[in-house]
C-alpha cells in the first residue's frame, strides 16, 4: 500500500487490524498516519520494523496500540490468533514474547522473543497477495543492462560483521540462512511462477557462507534454472577469491555489489572494525571484472576525523576502472550503531521522541549532519557533489531503444503499462 494513499485503500479494505513497519527516517510520517487512522477507524493498530525495535521507548508517544519489537513472523501469527478468538486484552498480551501494548495510557513491555533459528519454517512471501503486474512485474533495466523482469528475494538475514554504521546487523543480531533447498525452490517459484528474467539477493550477505553457496550453484543446475536466471548479489572484498568466484559464475551471477566505504585505510578500518583493507577492496574489484560480472560499489563520506586527503583516497577507487558503478552517500547516523553514540555525544540527534528524525534522510546531503570536525559542511557538500558527478559519469548514457533486442515474447504486455512508461520518460530526461 505504500505506493497509494493509504487511508483511501483502508476504506476498501476495512481491515480488522492495520499494522505499519517503519524504517527511522519514515516514523515521523508512521505517526500521521497513526492520527489519520484513529480519526477514521475503530481498529487495533500495530506498529513494527526496525525503529521501533531499536528505539523501543518511542512506542508511547507513536500513536499505536501495539508494537512489534524484533522480528515479527512469529509475533503477528500469535497476535492474530488471539484477536480472531477474543480480541485483545492485557492478561493475553502479556504472554506474547517481543511486543509493547497499552494499559491505563502507559506502555507495558513483555519479555523479549527469542531469534528464530530455523527459518525455513517461514513460507515463501505470499506474493500473490501483492499488486505483482502493476508494481514488481514491470520492465525495468535495474543493473542487469538489459530490459526484463527483476524480482527480489532474501535467502538469508543479518550479518556476521558489525560495521559502525550499520543498523541492519543491530536489528538482526546475527546471520542466519535458509537451507539451499528452501532457497532453490523459491528461485524456481520466481522463474516459473512470476517470469522473472533476474533475482535481485537482497542479502546483507549473500556469500557469508561458501559452502550453502555452492550447494545453491549446484541445485539450480539440476532444476535447470541456471540459464534461465541471472543473478545481482551482495558481497564483502575480503571473502572474494578465484573460488567463490567461480561458483558465482556457475550459478549465473551477473552483477556483484559491495560496500566499499572507502578508499582511505584509515577511515575503511573505522567504519568496518579493520576486517577489510583498500587493497582487498581493489582485488575483489578486479577479480569480479576477470570473471566477467558488473561491479557496483557503495561510498560513505564524512567520517570522524576524515580529512580531505582521505576523500582524495576515496575518489581514486570510485574512479578506479574495475568499478562499473557507483553510489556514495554522506555519513548517516542511525539508532543503535557507534556512529549514532558518536553523533549523539556531538548533539546531532537525540534519544528524544520529539527528535525530528526526517533529518537522517539517507539520500539527500544533510549540512547539520557533518560529523568530521576536519572538513567545514560547505566543503564537504562540494567534494559530495563531486563524488555525485563521477558517479552520474559511470552511468551509461545509452538510448532505451537499444535495450530493445533483449525483449522476449512475454515483455511485450508490460511495454504499455503506465509505470514502464513512465520509467522511459525519466531515462530520457537523464540523457
Amino acid at each position: 500500500m505504500d505506493k497509494e494513499d493509504p487511508i483511501k485503500r483502508l476504506r476498501k479494505e476495512k481491515p480488522d487490524l492495520i499494522g505499519v513497519g517503519s524504517m527511522t527516517y519514515e516514523f515521523p510520517r508512521a505517526r500521521i498516519i497513526a492520527k489519520q487512522i484513529k480519526e477514521e477507524f475503530d481498529v487495533p493498530t500495530i506498529i513494527g520494523g526496525h525503529h521501533i525495535t531499536l528505539m523501543p521507548h518511542h512506542f508511547e508517544s507513536s500513536g499505536y496500540d501495539l508494537a512489534v519489537i524484533g522480528e515479527g513472523e512469529q509475533t503477528m501469527l500469535e497476535l492474530v490468533n488471539i484477536f480472531e478468538r477474543k480480541g485483545f486484552n492485557a492478561e493475553d498480551l502479556g504472554k506474547i514474547k517481543g511486543i509493547a501494548f497499552r494499559e491505563s495510557d502507559k506502555g507495558i513491555f513483555t519479555e523479549k522473543r527469542p531469534l528464530a533459528e530455523n527459518l525455513d519454517v517461514i513460507p515463501y512471501p505470499a506474493r500473490d497477495l501483492l499488486k505483482m503486474d502493476e508494481y514488481y512485474k514491470t520492465l525495468r533495466r535495474a543493473t542487469f543492462k538489459k530490459f526484463g523482469i527483476y524480482l527480489p528475494m532474501f535467502t538469508s538475514i543479518g550479518c556476521p560483521y558489525k560495521c559502525a554504521f550499520c543498523s541492519i546487523s543491530v536489528f538482526w543480531q546475527k546471520a542466519r540462512f535458509h537451507s539451499a533447498e528452501y532457497v532453490v525452490g523459491e528461485m524456481k517459484e520466481l522463474v516459473e511462477k512470476w517470469g522473472a528474467d533476474g533475482i535481485i539477493l537482497y542479502d546483507d550477505l549473500f556469500i557469508a557462507d561458501k559452502k550453502r553457496v555452492e550447494k545453491i550453484a549446484a541445485l539450480l543446475k539440476e532444476e535447470g534454472l541456471t540459464d534461465r536466471v541471472s543473478f545481482h548479489m551482495y558481497g564483502r572484498a575480503n571473502l572474494i577469491d578465484e573460488s567463490i568466484c567461480r561458483t558465482l559464475k556457475s550459478m549465473n551471477v551477473a552483477i556483484t555489489e559491495f560496500g566499499l566505504e572507502s578508499g582511505s585505510e584509515r577511515t575503511l578500518s573505522y567504519l568496518k572494525g579493520g576486517n577489510v583493507t583498500v587493497a582487498q577492496n581493489r582485488n575483489a574489484l578486479k577479480l569480479c571484472k576477470q570473471f566477467g560480472f558488473k561491479t557496483i560499489g557503495s561510498f560513505i563520506i564524512g567520517c570522524p576525523g576524515e580529512t580531505e586527503d582521505d576523500l582524495k583516497q576515496t575518489m581514486s577507487l570510485v574512479k578506479d576502472f574495475n568499478l562499473d558503478q557507483a553510489h556514495v552517500y554522506q555519513l548517516t547516523p542511525f539508532p543503535g550503531t557507534k556512529i549514532w553514540e558518536y553523533a549523539k555525544q556531538k548533539g546531532f540527534v537525540s534519544d528524544s521522541p520529539d527528535f525530528d528524525l526526517e533529518k537522517i534522510y539517507l539520500r539527500k546531503f544533510k549540512d547539520e549532519m557533518v560529523l568530521t570536525d576536519e572538513i567545514s559542511p560547505q566543503k564537504l557538500k562540494e567534494w559530495y557533489e563531486l563524488f555525485q558527478k563521477e558517479v552520474e559519469k559511470k552511468i551509461k548514457k545509452t538510448s532505451v531503444l537499444s535495450y530493445a533486442k533483449h525483449l522476449k515474447a512475454k515483455h511485450i504486455k508490460y511495454l504499455f503499462t503506465k509505470r514502464f512508461l513512465k520509467k522511459v520518460i525519466r531515462f530520457r530526461n537523464m540523457i
